[in-house]
């Protein structure tokens, strides 16, 4: 084997091993999401932890639909969004809240946080979900649950505000 062919066949062994972290560092994640999910609902919540492709595509679909300022927030100023603001008291009365607003909170949502690269979870809106969000939180700084068929968004923002916005 000449120079050339040795470090042709050392940068596909660096490149298989960095693909392999980084399929392991998915699956982790991906773990570490079930695993919460399976511990605050007890199994009582369906649950589907999307891969990263489907994951991609759902926050892809939202930073389409509502504008995200370069702080990893919600512009609420920008676009055509409608905002609700809440206090944490006003959280169980989420899917009444929507509802009033003419929203289908029987859709599927998805669960996701503004940073890391944890995948989507694709769940209901129930109150059960939403009495203990905080369990949730903790995974991430900021946590999104996003309908892309109703377009609305429930943002859990770190500095403790919550906002329902839709288009």
């Amino acid at each position: 084997m000449n120079k050339e062919e040795r470090q042709k066949r050392l940068s596909e062994l660096l490149t298989a091993r960095k693909q392999k972290e980084i399929f392991q560092q998915k699956m982790k994640k991906e773990k570490e999401v079930k695993d919460l999910f399976e511990e605050v609902f007890d199994n009582l919540l369906e649950i589907e932890i999307l891969d990263t492709n489907k994951s991609d595509l759902i926050v892809g679909n939202f930073s389409g639909t509502f504008p995200i300022a370069f702080w990893n927030r919600i512009d609420w100023e920008k676009g055509n969004v409608n905002k609700l603001e809440l206090n944490i008291q006003d959280i169980k009365n989420i899917p009444l809240m929507l509802h009033s607003k003419g929203f289908d909170t029987t859709t599927p949502i998805y669960a996701f946080w503004g940073y890391d690269d944890y995948p989507c979870v694709k769940t209901s809106l129930t109150t059960q979900m939403l009495s203990k969000i905080d369990d949730i939180i903790w995974l991430g700084i900021d946590l999104y649950i996003y309908c892309p068929t109703q377009r609305f968004v429930i943002e859990f923002f770190h500095d403790d505000s919550v906002n329902i916005g839709w288009i």
